[in-house]
């Protein structure tokens, strides 16, 4: 029997492949790949971590500035300033974000999300320690603008609108600034002295501060805005919700979590607790207020009508607040609060199940509603309790710019405050959300106001592609677990206030950073080169990046591999498309 010979096996079975010449490894990877009409194009995408920032933070960029793939002659010190042209809170951030970027990180696709918290935490250690200021402000522009608000939102479009040559006078009713960075952060989560750092460093770009004015009663909103050429409203959400139950009401005893973390920041150590803390609630705040009661010497507990797997506080928070000591009742809907005479003696609960299918709210959004009361009711005994049950703002003076039924800011897209031509807002006061949305409300809106006292459009928010992991050859990365920032729980934690999470070393970050696939923009690996079959792509290592592989289009035959083996996505077949 005869066959008829197939050149293609013939050739590719008597190939030999010429010696290696280069030095360092392997010179050439030798594939085939079909024609085409269609060439690679270099396509810069948003990466998926920016994309899930907040903040918007350039993520990819900061990396590739520790890696080495960006060029830099003081990579820390770049790294840093790249941060703060969007959020000038990356030591606080680092230490408090939930890091929403993590989880859109393509890496977990790979095997564990980059630790971009843990990385910035590190490059916002270093601004602190080598004293690094932030961009001065800009030319001065002639317009003053009043921000409400010494919080995230209102420091951060304060900042930002100082960069672009514009005065600002910052109001806030409290003594310090900070907002809830400051009044519902305990110091072991942020030590004061980075907060001070961060905060001072955009004062002293030449704000003025009037601490301790409330807005409706020592100045009105109207009067704000025919002084000011525009106004930001981020009052920020520092009012704590009371538990609408019997024996809950307005004495030291029974209390809210803001007004508890409040106290303690104003008073210290000094400020009087009961012995036995119940904390009724299963959020970040509750977890807040069992720690610092342990720490202040008293017994806490904490109430959860739902399941540990229902609980909306987050995982490293939970297991801080049980490994500090704090205990907790899951599925226990609490009744009423038992008095003793003018003090308090506990709680009456009852036990909470999952309602059944079909019921009234089964399957409602927020878990608590799923659960309904029984007839088991018990007792836990307390000399105080603690509502952990929500925040909202108090819009006192700003009837005329909320919406009725909300309380909350009625902004347009560009934030400006629906009817009122130059008054804007953010933060808390439009969404009770993460520090790090209203960091990022306050650059959004400083571009927004800045337009408006320019007499120019109010920005559109372009759109931007964001690369997918489909479109990534993430094979080419080599497994590696992510570094992990070590939590110190002190034996005594009575009294001790001292930071709980260690900062990696720069050595620890830079490790870190070299995980980050650099997403939707060339890192330099040279797949490109190695897998084409044309020798048509070229290497000019000393080009800015993005700008380091180039095509020669003449050798192209369109196979496309250069596009298939590209560990970022970064080279699409773009040129010829549509033909």
């Amino acid at each position: 029997m005869t066959f008829d010979s197939n050149p293609i096996l013939d050739f590719a079975n008597n190939y030999e492949f010429p010696e290696y010449s280069d030095q360092d490894g392997f010179h050439k990877v030798v594939a085939f790949g079909d024609e085409s009409h269609k060439c690679p194009i270099y396509v810069k995408q948003v990466p998926p971590c920016t994309a899930g920032c907040p903040a918007g933070e350039d993520i990819r960029g900061y990396h590739n500035l520790l890696t080495g793939v960006e060029k830099s002659d003081n990579k820390w010190d770049d790294a840093w300033y790249r941060i703060v042209e969007t959020n000038p809170f990356p030591a606080i951030m680092g230490r408090i974000c939930p890091h929403p970027c993590e989880s859109t990180c393509n890496r977990q696709h790979r095997e564990e999300s980059i630790g971009i918290n843990a990385v910035e935490h590190a490059i916002g250690e270093h601004g602190i320690d080598a004293g690094l200021k932030l961009h001065p402000p800009g030319e001065d522009s002639g317009k003053h603008v009043a921000v409400i608000g010494a919080g995230p939102a209102g420091l951060s479009v304060a900042y930002q609108l100082r960069r672009k040559g514009h005065a600002v006078t910052i109001y806030d009713f409290n003594e310090k600034p900070g907002g809830m960075m400051l009044y519902g952060i305990m110091g072991y989560r942020v030590e004061r002295r980075v907060l001070e750092a961060e905060v001072g460093k955009i004062i002293d770009l030449g704000i003025e501060m009037k601490m301790g004015v409330r807005i409706g009663t020592d100045v009105s909103l109207e009067k704000l805005e025919k002084d000011y050429d525009a106004v930001f409203i981020g009052v920020g959400a520092q009012t704590g919700r009371s538990l609408p139950i019997q024996g809950f009401k307005n004495r030291p005893e029974t209390t809210n979590a803001i007004e508890f973390l409040r106290a303690y920041e104003i008073h210290g150590d000094a400020v009087n607790i009961g012995k036995k803390v119940i904390v009724i609630g299963d959020g970040n705040v509750a977890m807040d207020v069992a720690r610092l009661a342990r720490r202040l010497g008293s017994e806490a507990t904490i109430i959860s009508a739902v399941p540990r797997e229902d609980m909306n506080c987050y995982p490293d928070e939970f297991e801080d607040a049980i490994e500090e000591g704090a205990k907790i009742e899951y599925l226990a809907g609490t009744l009423e609060v038992l008095e003793n005479g003018d003090g308090v003696r506990g709680v009456k609960c009852a036990k909470m199940v999952k309602k059944e299918n079909g019921e009234e709210g089964w399957n409602a959004k927020i878990p608590f509603l799923r659960y309904k009361t029984t007839d088991e009711i018990f007792e836990i005994e307390a000399d105080m309790v603690v509502a952990s049950i929500g925040q909202t703002t108090d819009m006192k003076g700003f009837e005329d710019s909320i919406h009725e039924k909300t309380s909350l800011l009625k902004l347009d897209k560009n934030l400006r405050v629906v009817g009122k031509e130059n008054v804007f807002g953010g933060g808390d006061a439009l969404k009770v959300d993460l520090i790090t949305t209203a960091v990022g409300h306050g650059r959004k809106a400083a571009d927004s106001i800045d337009a408006f006292l320019h007499g120019l459009a109010l920005p559109q928010e372009q759109y931007k592609s964001v690369i997918k992991v489909k479109e990534q050859d993430i094979n080419y990365f080599f497994h590696s677990q992510q570094v992990k920032r070590k939590h110190n729980v002190a034996e005594n934690i009575v009294g001790n206030h001292d930071e709980v999470l260690e900062v990696l070393t720069k050595e620890q970050a830079e490790e870190e950073s070299k995980r980050c696939m650099s997403c939707g923009l060339c890192f330099d690996c040279n797949q490109c080169a190695a897998f084409c079959p044309q020798d048509a792509i070229s290497r000019y290592r000393k080009n800015p990046i993005g700008e380091v592989m180039y095509t020669h289009y003449t050798k192209c035959v369109g196979c496309h591999l250069c596009s298939l083996v590209c560990p970022t996505g970064y080279i699409q077949m773009g040129m010829g498309e549509g033909l």
